[in-house]
């Protein structure tokens, strides 16, 4: 499986066109991607995506590795293709993603050439809870030492399934640590459960 190549940068417009070894490759990249890159004739490392058409091979570039996890998400999103998310990434940083997903806020989203109102209501449903790793800044500052209860308790949550900045929101929300460890956890799952 592709996972990421190495080469030198033979040029970034309209397409990225990279030698590796004998070959020259052409790739897609976000907006975003190509302003990271280096000038042509220095050597880069892109993290790739091989999309698998009928008709075609498309290989797609990206400059890191929460880029192209993201991408993998959007296109997971019922009517978003490779150049929809592709305009997506290149408008947005995924952090910006993931903070109008958390916060519900359509006009990020619609601000993208190509993304109507029904396209973010969609994006905003099907990515609630799955960005959290794109965004530490909505992460709350781990339970200060000396907090045994609040440590158990987010433990118990992380091996439940919750990504960590989720159980630290849930945990924040739960309230004070003086109840026990299992009451704090209820509170911090009923917590997160109505978001």
């Amino acid at each position: 499986m592709l996972d990421a190549l190495t080469g030198r940068l033979l040029a970034c417009e309209p397409e990225l066109l990279i030698a590796v070894g004998p070959l020259s490759l052409r790739l897609e990249a976000s907006a975003r991607t190509r302003a990271a890159l280096p000038p042509p004739g220095a050597e880069v490392t892109l993290y790739a995506e091989l999309v698998v058409r009928e008709e075609k091979l498309e290989l797609l570039g990206f400059a890191r590795a929460e880029e192209r996890s993201l991408y993998r998400l959007l296109t997971g999103v019922s009517g978003i293709g490779k150049r929809l998310a592709l305009a997506i990434l290149s408008a947005l940083s995924p952090g910006q993603v993931a903070q109008a997903v958390a916060a519900g806020d359509e006009a990020p989203l619609v601000a993208v050439s190509g993304v109507g109102r029904k396209t973010a209501s969609r994006l905003l449903l099907e990515l609630k809870g799955r960005l959290d790793e794109f965004a530490p800044a909505l992460a709350e500052p781990p339970p200060p030492a000396g907090e045994p209860r609040r440590e158990e308790a987010l433990r118990a949550l992380l091996a439940l399934g919750m990504s960590r900045p989720s159980a630290l929101r849930a945990l924040a929300e739960a309230g004070e640590a003086p109840q026990p460890v299992e009451d704090l956890i209820r509170r911090a799952l009923a917590a997160a459960s109505e978001r």
